[in-house]
């Protein structure tokens, strides 16, 4: 029998040639793609440029009616004056919070300026400068990170394993947000003080909230004293070892030798002690962080202000918007125009 060594068939070797050919072509026809892109892009805007030339009048005339039209707009419109608060719900309330700013939000829409003002207890006319409320969750990339830090910690460490930031991030609902974000706007730039209060009172007076911060104000209080407790137990210990030592080395210097330090298992004992006082200490603060939290049923980390402040944004300029809306509706006009003449010289011929 021959040792041959089958040979290589020209279906099984790669053509290198080819493939470097073909990867050439599918490039230049990409390149070919984007510069056909730019190319109509620039005569598109040249085009419009050559346009808007011929009819510079036109134009011209549109944006001052335009400019013309947000002036007057700006003279006749109250100025809005907007408000801001952070706050922070606890026991679950979040959803109760945005369902009240909700129906606040549609009165203010309807003008029901009678019951604003039985809700914040304020008179109808300054009710009636109220135009909006909105909330939202407070996105902050470092506090969105420790919570999903928290949250894989509670998690099997499989299913943590398989869980991303981004997985988190996308599966959060906004009300489990901890900060969220209150913004009222109103044409009367004082209002904002009176407005916190009744709205927090809304959430605070409902009676599932309420039972729940009575229930863990009563367990973070006993936990307190069950903390408090056993600090006073570790350092009754520690000082019982204390006096030990002072014994056992008054004994060492009585008998003439050398003062020996209490045995491996005693140090043990007491390095535990100190580390196991250091634990219910640090316990201890959170407990009682905690207990400051639960006081209310939604935190206030930052108030409204006194006075509200005036939205100064360009897109909020009026004359800004009559003079891009006069110039839209001019080229609305011709475009139109230009489209219907297309249509009537198609269908003559």
């Amino acid at each position: 029998m021959s040792n041959s060594t089958p040979k290589k068939t020209d279906n099984e070797e790669i053509d290198l040639g080819v493939l470097f050919n073909s990867i050439g072509k599918g490039i230049s026809k990409l390149i070919a793609a984007i510069g056909s892109v730019i190319v109509f892009l620039l005569n598109t805007a040249l085009t419009a440029a050559i346009f808007v030339r011929k009819h510079t009048k036109s134009f011209a005339v549109a944006c001052v009616i335009g400019l013309s039209g947000g002036i007057v707009l700006d003279i006749i419109t109250p100025e809005e004056y907007i408000g801001s608060a952070t706050l922070e719900p606890h026991f679950e309330s979040a959803r109760q919070l945005y369902s009240n700013i909700k129906y606040l939000d549609d009165l203010a829409n309807q003008n029901d300026s009678i019951q604003l003002a039985a809700f914040f207890n304020i008179s109808p006319s300054d009710a009636s400068k109220i135009s909006s409320f909105e909330i939202a969750p407070f996105y902050n990339e470092n506090n969105l990170l420790k919570q999903y830090n928290d949250y894989v910690l509670d998690l099997d460490s499989l299913v943590a394993a398989e869980i991303t930031f981004s997985d988190y991030q996308k599966q959060l609902d906004g009300f489990e947000r901890k900060i969220h974000t209150l913004t009222v706007k109103s044409s009367k730039q004082d209002i904002f003080g009176s407005l916190l209060a009744p709205l927090l009172k809304s959430v605070s007076d409902v009676g599932y909230f309420k039972d729940q911060q009575i229930n863990k104000l009563s367990n973070l209080e006993l936990s307190d004293s069950v903390t408090q407790v056993s600090i006073v137990q570790t350092d009754s210990l520690l000082s019982i070892f204390e006096e030990v030592r002072i014994v056992e080395a008054n004994k060492e210097f009585s008998n003439g030798t050398n003062l020996y330090m209490s045995e491996k298992a005693e140090d043990n004992a007491e390095i535990l002690l100190l580390n196991r006082k250091i634990e219910l200490t640090e316990q201890l603060e959170e407990i009682r962080t905690e207990k400051i939290k639960a006081r209310n049923v939604v935190d206030v980390i930052a108030a409204f202000p006194e006075v509200g402040y005036l939205d100064k944004s360009i897109w909020k300029n009026k004359k800004l918007q009559g003079l891009i809306l006069g110039f839209l509706l001019i080229s609305l006009f011709y475009a139109a125009l230009n489209i219907d003449s297309f249509i009537m010289s198609n269908s003559e011929e």
